[in-house]
């Protein structure tokens, strides 16, 4: 997690991890415009690009570097079970499984918008986890147009995320090695 302060010389799995992170990170933006797109134009087509979401909190959740375990291990969990249910939706005929994929995903996203607000000191990212919240359930109701508009603004506010992380340096994502709960 975010400890300027500190300067670790990071090992190469480290450093892959953090650009495999970083790399979820910029393709959240992309997904939300997808969704925003498919709500609007493709509203049949749901569960494709919800296989992209599902891709990029992989890569986010898989390198997750924050210090309390307790936490990463609920953020990394509700990834996995969104992923998981992700597979079983595209088995199914209907939505639902795909919409329940979607909350798991959400969870981990919205841990992820929170825990970067401290990072970069940034409180508008805490209005993520809400736009997110009500993004579920714009879809959950559908209703496509309040979807397109909250999706948006999401893709708004994690780009603004995944550049501001982009710009720092490397070694800002691991912290101090030695906060780290086992």
């Amino acid at each position: 997690m975010a400890d300027p302060q500190v300067k670790e010389n990071l090992q190469l799995m480290e450093t892959l991890s953090i650009i495999s992170y970083r790399l979820g990170m910029l393709l959240i933006p992309l997904f939300f415009i997808g969704l925003a797109y498919q709500q609007l134009y493709l509203p049949l087509d749901f569960k494709t690009i919800l296989v992209w979401l599902a891709f990029a909190v992989f890569l986010q959740a898989a390198n997750l570097h924050i210090y309390d375990k307790n936490i990463r291990y609920i953020l990394v969990t509700s990834a996995w079970f969104g992923v998981w249910l992700v597979s079983l939706s595209l088995l199914s005929s209907g939505l639902w499984l795909a919409h329940i994929s979607l909350a798991g995903l959400f969870v981990c996203l919205a841990g992820i918008s929170y825990k970067e607000s401290f990072c970069f000191s940034l409180s508008i990212l805490k209005l993520n986890p809400i736009l997110l919240i009500i993004l579920w359930l714009c879809l959950l109701f559908g209703t496509p147009l309040w979807s397109a508009i909250i999706a948006l603004f999401s893709a708004g506010l994690s780009a603004y995320m995944a550049y501001r992380k982009i710009k720092m340096p490397l070694y800002y994502d691991l912290g101090d090695r030695s906060k780290y709960q086992n």
